[in-house]
């Protein structure tokens, strides 16, 4: 055995399976043994707390006043050890260009610059050429392929007949194809509707964007696979009516995967209704029925994954839309005060994902904390090709551990966070339990509340979405 260089000692290590009170040996960047009495040159206590694997946000958008750099310091403040965000040619994002030219730039940015591992998605536009973009993405490990089902008039939605092209290229490649399920064109009407009626306040922006066309375009996504033979993943899933669709998909024998996100699972309307355009997000916050029935989901294993969806704006940027105003009133317009449907979609939320999702969730009653760590470890390690290497405390895995303290009372407020973001919506939340340290590949990030780890030692980590290769691992999702 090589040379150990810690253990974390006198944890409950918590897995898919249950819970456990062992030692972790950590040695050369991996987990060298899990069990009793391990020794090591430095020991780190755990008693009373739960030893994590890292969780893995394995959707996120570092790129407005947060990129790599600050994105994943916020994100390792909240007990995330890899990250995948999304890149593509979007020339909303001020990226454009080739898909996989803008990727290549952002791995050699990313190990520069990030404190975590990462590995990134794709994201489409109608633009983009699929059939010479996505097997040469598949060779630079990048096998994820997201498209927009909305936003036509932004310039960023996937016409049918270019989404069917890609999943047929990604089934044949061995990739897997992501959408962002709602019918952009119904919505639009909508939008367009209540504004000529003058109806642009913030009470209307749910109305917008009603359940059934959120519904609407899983149905339709998940037909399109079907018919190419494309694994799918539906990300951020906010409706009620979306656990039993995939819960029938997957019963069917299809290989179709639910994620949502904290925000869905719980906040409602109503912070849109108090706090207007800061809580401003697409797909948008819904009712508590919505909440409740995402939750069973989740418990039920009809929806796999949480991801953060996070968007790290400013304040100012959400209501005035930034320099490039949402792209909704055109290049160089500002958007009118209280326009709801001029304000900027996304809010932070990577640095409040776990205690969010552990505070409402398991001291709720509402899922287990190893379906927990299933939904936020495990199961994006295994969906996107990176476990066991991630995702997982086990002999050979990388030492990427989260110590969570669940006895650890606080209040979430935008003061506390370690973003460029100046507001969070949760803002005032009393949760208990939190994160108070973690390590990545056997090296420290976050220890008595400081950042440990320099950056240019984060790794680009190449992901997996074949179907040959995961049916041979041995590893179904959870």
């Amino acid at each position: 055995m090589a040379k150990a260089d810690c253990v974390i000692r006198g944890g409950l290590v918590v897995s898919g399976r249950g819970i456990i009170r062992a030692d972790v040996l950590v040695g050369d960047g991996v987990i060298q043994e899990v069990g009793q009495n391990l020794q090591a040159p430095k020991a780190i206590d755990a008693s009373g707390k739960y030893v994590l694997p890292g969780i893995i946000d394995a959707h996120n958008h570092p790129v407005y006043a947060d990129k790599m750099d600050t994105f994943s310091l916020s994100a390792a403040y909240g007990g995330v050890t890899t990250i995948m965000p999304f890149f593509g040619n979007l020339a909303a994002w001020g990226t454009p260009g080739k898909t996989s030219e803008i990727i290549a730039k952002m791995i050699e940015e990313g190990e520069r610059i990030s404190y975590l591992d990462f590995a990134i998605h794709a994201a489409f536009v109608a633009e983009d050429d699929v059939r010479t973009e996505i097997p040469k993405l598949i060779k630079m490990g990048v096998p994820s392929f997201k498209m927009y089902m909305t936003y036509p008039k932004r310039g960023m939605m996937m016409p049918d007949d270019k989404m069917l092209e890609a999943m047929a290229m990604a089934a044949a490649e061995g990739g897997m194809a992501m959408v962002h399920a709602e019918n952009g064109y119904a919505i639009d009407y909508l939008v367009e509707k209540f504004t000529a009626a003058g109806r642009v306040s913030r009470e209307y922006f749910l109305p917008s964007q009603p359940n059934i066309l959120e519904v609407d375009a899983v149905q339709r996504a998940a037909t399109y696979a079907i018919l190419t033979d494309c694994p799918l993943y539906c990300v951020h899933l906010s409706v009620r009516e979306a656990p039993e669709i995939m819960a029938r998909m997957k019963r069917e024998g299809w290989r179709i995967y639910g994620e949502t996100c904290p925000q869905y699972l719980s906040l409602t309307n109503q912070a849109v209704l108090e706090r207007g355009a800061l809580g401003k997000v697409g797909p948008p916050l819904r009712e508590k029925e919505d909440n409740e029935a995402i939750w069973r989901g989740l418990a039920s294993h009809a929806i796999d994954t949480v991801g953060s969806d996070s968007c790290n704006v400013k304040a100012e940027q959400k209501e005035w839309g930034g320099a490039s105003t949402d792209f909704i009133s055109g290049p160089g317009a500002k958007p009118r005060p209280g326009n709801i449907f001029e304000a900027r979609f996304g809010m932070p939320s990577v640095e409040t994902m776990l205690p969010v999702v552990y505070h409402d969730g398991v001291n709720g009653g509402r899922i287990t904390l190893s379906r927990l760590v299933q939904t936020m470890c495990e199961n994006p390690a295994k969906i996107f090709g990176l476990y066991p290497k991630k995702g997982v405390i086990q002999k050979d895995s990388d030492a990427d551990l989260v110590i969570f303290d669940p006895n650890m009372p606080f209040t979430i407020s935008a003061e506390g966070m370690h973003s460029n973001a100046d507001f969070t919506i949760f803002e005032g939340k009393g949760v208990i339990g939190a994160p108070v340290f973690s390590m990545q590949r056997g090296e420290v990030i976050i220890e008595d509340g400081q950042c440990q780890r320099k950056q240019g030692n984060a790794r680009f980590l190449p992901g997996n979405c074949d179907l040959a290769t995961y049916a041979k691992s041995g590893f179904p999702v959870e």
